[in-house]
């Protein structure tokens, strides 16, 4: 009995050094070195490779119109363009992987932000009504009600089987239902299911041409963006412009996407670009909401968040003001992009419950808007949580933060360095939640962490069945680190081991970095995960 209480005190101080402060953060690498999550620092805000999806990017699909007519590059812009164009949106994005740790579908881009914080949800992202004389009343039949929209999606693929029957796959009434297919699902983020159709049909809209081409190069870039893959999403805008011309909501979504990939004098060039090609008037205020918050995002990024801020506000009135373009108030989630963009400016500046006022709004205009399982919601969770644990209201941070972890683990764009960053987050709430009591027991430990073993156990799944562990080496080598110390906080003393030995091994390999202290850590965990699990295995458990 002695020697039993004896190794549960030892247990208890092992696992003690793990809540220290500081104990969660790995030594940098040297100076050249990149990723190993960025040397694991989350509070470094280092530049990943490509996008800076924490602020900017595009998210309401923009759509220029298919007017050959339109303004070359370099031409003298025209005080109106001949066709009305909508734009791209705000949306948030989510945190950018370094190099090592890019998505396999990037081929060569990097990963999503040029600064790595909030990123999943203050972006921009494009805006997808481009042909607004056929479109309107394309887009009458898609409602913003979410569970409306998820009936009218399933209507929608049940009339593209039956016209593909009836008529065809070129014909232009497939076409036309395919399109809206595809509009409602970018509107849900559905974006596997959108990929399987761009398999079927891209090559078929290549060979028919026309608007029918210039329509699925435009959806195919909006679903690259929300996917990451910044670069593919960029080659495809500008063979749209190259196609033609620019147009102002096509100009907004090219510099969303410049911005994102950290290309910010290009970035700079399109958005001025969009403001000269952008006409008047009340009908047009979302696209000046766009372009203005293009710009404020990019001030942000150049760290002049002072004078972002007007910038951004003024986009926000843009947007409300958009709201009302039918007649009557409904309300968007472009909105809470904007929203979402401001309350990280005031984060930047630490001017935290401004930032917590703004997020919380965008919270709930996301809920009611794209429904409450969004990745909207889920990036504007996640960053509501940190400025919570920032604001040291730990309860508050710990309830956002769980259902954000458990929004990203399930969405189509599974982004496993944001999935890191909200577990490390989480990690931390709870370190301090444990710091503040006078003295904290194992089974303070077990009751704190446990119950985030099956939101792991899925997560560690979808690893697994992506293949992340040869795609992404490094983040999934840190992410399996710090699932195996949560499960082995939480008492799930054998998933931690596993998890644990698999971080050991790919560490181990590495040869770009020193990860000498991250294995040393690991080894440590072991030991207590053995001595745990000793007693069991010697009874033949």
């Amino acid at each position: 009995m002695a020697d039993k209480f004896k190794m549960e005190e030892e247990v208890a101080r092992l696992l003690g050094q793990l809540l220290k402060p500081g104990s969660a953060v790995s030594p940098a690498p040297e100076p050249a070195v990149r990723n190993l999550c960025d040397a694991i620092d989350l509070s470094s805000g280092n530049v990943a490779t490509e996008p800076a999806t924490a602020r900017a990017g595009p998210e309401e699909d923009t759509q220029g119109d298919a007017n050959p007519s339109k303004p070359k590059p370099g031409d003298a812009p025209r005080s109106k363009p001949n066709t009305p164009s909508n734009t791209p949106g705000a949306e948030p994005k989510p945190p950018a992987p370094s190099r090592p740790a890019a998505h396999a579908s990037d081929s060569g881009s990097g990963s999503e932000q040029g600064r790595t914080e909030g990123d999943g949800d203050s972006g921009s992202d494009l805006d997808s009504d481009s042909d607004r004389s056929e479109q309107d009343s394309d887009r009458s039949e898609c409602p913003s009600d979410p569970e409306e929209l998820a009936d009218r999606t399933v209507e929608l693929e049940a009339r593209l089987g039956r016209a593909r029957s009836a008529w065809g796959d070129e014909d232009e009434r497939t076409l036309s239902v395919l399109f809206k297919v595809l509009d409602a699902l970018v509107a849900q983020y559905e974006l596997n299911r959108m990929d399987k159709l761009f398999e079927e049909f891209f090559d078929i809209c290549a060979k028919v041409r026309g608007k029918w081409y210039l329509k699925a190069i435009q959806s195919r870039a909006f679903c690259c963006f929300k996917q990451y893959r910044f670069r593919e999403a960029l080659q495809l805008f500008k063979e749209q412009e190259a196609l033609m011309g620019p147009s102002a909501p096509l100009c907004e979504n090219i510099g969303h996407v410049c911005s994102s990939l950290s290309e910010y004098d290009d970035a700079e060039r399109y958005f001025r670009l969009a403001t000269r090609l952008l006409p008047g008037g009340r009908r047009n205020s979302k696209n000046s909401g766009g372009v203005y918050l293009g710009l404020g995002l990019l001030l942000d990024r150049r760290d002049r968040t002072r004078e972002a801020l007007p910038v951004l506000y003024q986009s926000l009135e843009q947007y409300k003001e958009s709201c009302y373009l039918t007649g009557k108030f409904v309300e968007s989630s472009l909105v809470a992009k904007a929203h979402m963009s401001i309350g990280h400016a005031h984060e930047r500046v630490d001017e935290l419950a401004q930032a917590e006022e703004n997020m919380r709004s965008a919270v709930g205009i996301f809920e009611r808007t794209v429904g409450y399982s969004s990745p909207l919601v889920a990036g504007a969770l996640f960053a509501l949580g940190k400025v919570r644990n920032k604001q040291e209201a730990l309860v508050d941070a710990s309830v956002h933060l769980a259902r954000a972890l458990g929004l990203e683990v399930i969405k189509d764009a599974f982004h496993i360095r944001t999935v890191w960053e909200v577990l490390e987050e989480i990690k931390a709430v709870h370190e301090k939640e444990l710091m503040r009591m006078p003295t904290h027991t194992a089974a303070d430990l077990v009751s704190t962490f446990g119950p985030h073993e099956r939101v792991i156990g899925k997560l560690l799944g979808r690893v697994e069945a992506m293949q992340l562990d040869a795609k992404e080496p490094d983040t999934t080598a840190v992410l399996r680190k710090t699932c195996g110390e949560m499960l082995l906080l939480g008492g799930h003393d054998e998933q931690a081991e596993t998890q644990l030995q698999a971080a050991v091994r790919m560490l181990r390999g590495f040869s770009h970095c020193d990860c000498s202290r991250l294995v040393a850590q690991c080894d440590d965990l072991l030991v207590v995960a053995a001595e745990r699990l000793r007693p069991r295995r010697e009874q033949g458990f």
